[in-house]
């Protein structure tokens, strides 16, 4: 389990763990219900990880009827009693897209991604200054202010530290136009080519680029992410993707994940070796 996990993903986990449970035991979600003595909604709900029981005594009537021992009894209540808190990004909901902050609660547990961007740097490779100066640029068109502009850049900022300081893996794939399209200044894209070059030396982080020249395959839709899991915490990995109303959307269907997983292996091996991208940017960094 990633050493930054949240009580987001304790809920996810948890939900997926009481599902299996669930099936293993041969009951319906009506039939939970009547155990736990609660809405079959309720049983929905928590095995999504989006809500939980008011009182304990209906956590663990529901263990007993799944047939759960009393050492994982123990270990389920923990992981219920722990999911009640809050996460680091819990006092910034406001300035969070739909669905954000279901998503981060899958990163924080996460121990590697695979991200497509195709228009801007991605979000955990950005600096201060890029980040701020891309969130400055649509204040006026979606009427933010001066506050929402500081709390989503220190979003931003922490999120970060999955790569710089826990060892997530993430194997990012850019286009071109991701670096050249201008974002406040030169000066501002300039230290935001150094910052990836810097990253990009990081033994988990791979960045790689798919130059204009290149005829490459390139994905239509927007920018996605892969996330990638312990087994021991999730099956299987998740796709997030960004919509066209700027909301967040985490994906679990098997079919779905592995259409974008083949999506992303075709990127990456259009783009350049990892080993090129500085000299890539630096010669970006000379035109800018």
């Amino acid at each position: 389990m990633a050493a930054n996990t949240g009580s987001t993903f304790l809920r996810i986990m948890l939900g997926a763990e009481l599902g299996r449970l669930r099936e293993k035991a041969g009951l319906s979600g009506e039939q939970a219900a009547k155990a736990a003595a609660c809405a079959a909604s309720t049983i929905t709900n928590l095995e999504k990880g989006t809500t939980g029981f008011r009182r304990i005594g209906q956590f663990t009537d529901l263990l007993d009827a799944y047939g759960v021992g009393f050492e994982g009894q123990a270990l389920l209540v923990d992981w219920y009693k722990n999911a009640k808190g809050e996460d680091w990004w819990t006092p910034n909901t406001s300035v969070l897209p739909s669905g954000m902050p279901a998503y981060l609660g899958f990163e924080s547990g996460a121990i590697a991604l695979n991200t497509w961007v195709p228009s801007v740097v991605y979000g955990l490779l950005q600096t201060e200054e890029y980040a701020r100066a891309l969130i400055e640029s649509a204040k006026a068109a979606d009427e933010r202010t001066t506050e929402f502009v500081d709390s989503s850049v220190a979003v931003r900022a922490n999120r970060k530290k999955i790569i710089t300081e826990q060892g997530v893996e993430l194997v990012c794939v850019m286009d071109e136009a991701a670096l050249r399209n201008m974002v406040g200044d030169p000066d501002v894209m300039r230290g935001q080519y150094e910052e990836i070059v810097r990253l990009n030396a990081l033994p988990n982080v791979t960045v790689q680029i798919i130059p204009f020249s290149a005829p490459a395959y390139r994905v239509t839709a927007g920018p996605f992410t892969l996330l990638h899991f312990e087994p021991t915490s999730l099956p299987g990995p998740v796709l997030s993707m960004d919509t066209v109303s700027h909301a967040v959307q985490v994906i679990s269907k098997s079919r779905v994940v592995k259409q974008f997983q083949r999506r992303f292996d075709f990127l990456s091996r259009a783009a350049l070796p990892a080993h090129e991208t500085s000299a890539l940017l630096e010669r970006i960094a000379r035109e800018v």
